[in-house]
């Protein structure tokens, strides 16, 4: 197993009424496991979560996710 911390931004934090974006959420997955299966862990949909950096590097959906990530989810904005 790997360990790897999430930081959520914008409307992804609703499912995680605790959540603390100080501390984001730290996350167990089986070693070789992709960016996608993190989204389904944390029951988030590719349209939701946009973009993925992990150590400030940009990732693909299907990028492996290593033990001590420090991973960042955003998703995309639109105002006016």
């Amino acid at each position: 197993m790997i360990r790897v911390n999430v930081k959520l931004f914008a409307t992804l934090t609703r499912n995680f009424p605790d959540y603390d974006p100080r501390k984001g959420i730290e996350v167990e997955m089986k070693e070789g496991a992709s960016f996608e299966d993190l989204l389904q862990i944390l029951n988030l949909s590719r349209n939701e979560a946009r973009s993925i950096y992990v150590n400030g590097i940009p990732k693909t959906m299907t990028d492996p996710v290593a033990d001590q990530d420090q991973i960042k989810i955003f998703t995309l904005i639109v105002g006016g």
